[in-house]
């Protein structure tokens, strides 16, 4: 057979491979410098932007500090929100655990074999920025075994109404002999603002939500500028809700005054939570809020309390411990007004309102020499036989 001829030559061939090879080899190259230049103007936007958060947030986006709420905390129907179950965070090399029933630190004893005491309060009863082995719970429950077990059932942003729905489950599911209420911080959050709601729920209630339980999407993005740039610019725009409150803030007035309304809320709840105690013959320790006066200003806890100035702060937390003050009564309901003369230094203090460690030890200490924890109060006062 005779192949016929393709009417090219060996040297056109060869010649028309070496020049598909040099369209490949061009195709390469301008693949390889786009994305180079993708590249170096993605470095260049990001560093941009970086310098702009530098210069209006005050801080590089690679060292803002981080919460780990929306890990630690999730919505609950009552409460507003619970810490979650079985979880344990390091952040800036402080862990933060739950045990398997949702509070902070180890595991409760399943069965009750001593007197049990439930510490229920707000973020300076959990500890918020603070080791597991910091909070003044767990240096109390140390100093009072073998006789006590100590539980702590503290959770953040907790006002008086969250502690009165909360306290009749605990009580019911730990039994305990005593139980301590370390409350008010979180109620004069709702000082003078116009329009509260029954409960705090138009206020109060939507804030926490929101800030508690880790509601700041830039907790959860990666230490990159470009990203933290977008949503800031979204927010600002409003494309995205950076507020509980869509309209703003809920109108209010910057005061030293105490708002009556919040008195009767916190004295209310109270109440019912006493007589819960008391119906179960239950002791009461209730503990004043301690505060750093020194490092507060009328500006820096405007955050927690907006309608209310350094000084009304104070006379807020003053009115609140009056009310705790005036519902003791003999040896089943005590109020820790020894601490109402303790003087406390800036140094005890990780931020204005929250203990440190240090100050979580004394406090405990205080407790401890103070109190009476040993017997119930039916076996120091025997019904006659």
């Amino acid at each position: 057979m005779i192949r016929k001829d393709s009417g090219r030559h060996p040297g056109e061939r060869r010649h028309s491979a070496a020049k598909t090879g040099k369209v490949a080899l061009g195709r390469g190259k301008r693949v390889g410098f786009f994305f180079a230049l993708a590249l170096l103007l993605l470095v260049c936007a990001e560093g941009l932007c970086a310098i702009v958060l530098r210069f209006t947030e005050g801080q590089w986006p690679y060292s803002r500090p981080r919460t780990a709420n929306y890990l630690l905390f999730e919505p609950h129907p009552d409460w507003v929100i619970t810490p979650r179950k079985s979880v344990s965070i390091t952040v800036l090399g402080t862990t933060h655990s739950h045990n398997t029933e949702g509070f902070r630190g180890g595991e409760f004893a399943r069965a009750k074999t001593k007197r049990r005491i439930l510490c229920i309060g707000g973020s300076t009863t959990y500890g918020i920025g603070i080791g597991d082995n910091e909070t003044w719970p767990f240096y109390l429950d140390r100093l009072l075994q073998p006789d006590c077990e100590v539980l702590n059932l503290g959770i953040p942003g907790h006002s008086s109404v969250e502690h009165r729905k909360l306290l009749p489950q605990v009580v019911a599911r730990y039994s305990p002999d005593v139980v301590v209420l370390q409350m008010g911080l979180n109620d004069l959050h709702n000082m003078n603002v116009d329009d509260l709601g029954p409960d705090y729920e138009n206020f109060h209630q939507p804030a926490l939500r929101f800030s508690a339980s880790g509601a700041c999407r830039r907790d959860r993005l990666p230490p990159c500028a470009l990203l933290h740039g977008g949503v800031v610019l979204l927010e600002t725009m409003k494309i995205l809700g950076d507020s509980p409150f869509p309209h703003g803030p809920p109108p209010g007035h910057v005061s030293d005054s105490v708002d009556p309304r919040v008195v009767e809320i916190f004295s209310t709840n109270l109440d019912v939570m006493l007589r819960e105690c008391l119906t179960n013959h239950i002791r009461v320790i209730l503990l004043p809020h301690t505060m750093s006066p020194e490092t507060i200003t009328d500006t820096n806890y405007q955050w927690w309390a907006p309608y209310l100035t350094k000084k009304g702060i104070f006379n807020a937390l003053d009115a609140l411990n009056a009310v705790m003050r005036s519902r003791a009564e003999g040896d089943q309901v005590i109020y820790a007004g020894f601490l109402d003369g303790v003087t406390w230094t800036p140094t005890e203090f990780c931020d204005p309102s929250h203990l440190n460690a240090n100050g979580n030890a004394r406090l405990a200490r205080l407790l401890q020499e103070a109190l009476p924890w040993s017997r119930c109060p039916d076996e120091e006062n025997p019904a006659p036989k």
